[in-house]
């Protein structure tokens, strides 16, 4: 489990979903980002 996860620092784990969001969109749908 990734260590901001355990923190409880819910602006972090926010943060966190959000690149994870991205980066699987990347690898799934690039076409969706664009140049993002």
């Amino acid at each position: 489990v990734p260590e901001v996860l355990l923190s409880g620092n819910h602006a972090e784990i926010a943060k966190w979903r959000e690149e994870q969001a991205i980066k699987r969109t990347r690898e799934n749908r690039p076409d969706l980002l664009g140049n993002a």
